[in-house]
């Protein structure tokens, strides 16, 4: 197993963006300062390499990998810009999460949030 991960995005190419955001996702907030979240930190480009988005740093931003993954396959016209872009996928993250927030407490919270946690 190698120990260098300069490769990885978490200390490699997605430093710099993590820094420039303070460890934020742009599209919920979610804190990624602490060990546990930094590991769960992507890098999202704003426009999708798919849509012609390129990678240098101003189409680069921190996402935590829900919102990654709640983002990714959006359609985007060649002609939107990083703004537009921005808000879609904030809209987007805001349903799912209100749908995700639903089906959580129908589905999940009533079966397992009453039962103990396991001992370490």
């Amino acid at each position: 197993m190698p120990d260098d991960i300069s490769g990885t995005s978490l200390a490699g190419y997605g430093a710099e963006t993590y820094a420039r955001y303070h460890y934020t996702c742009v599209y919920c907030g979610f804190d990624g300062r602490g060990f546990d979240a930094w590991m769960q930190l992507t890098v999202d480009h704003i426009k999708p390499t798919s849509a012609g988005g390129k990678d240098d740093p101003d189409n680069l931003v921190p996402a935590c990998h829900a919102c990654n993954s709640i983002t990714s396959r959006m359609p985007f016209t060649d002609t939107a810009s990083r703004e537009e872009i921005l808000a879609q996928k904030r809209e987007r993250v805001r349903q799912r999460r209100v749908l995700f927030h639903d089906y959580w407490l129908k589905t999940v919270a009533p079966h397992f949030l009453d039962r103990p946690l396991p001992s370490a």
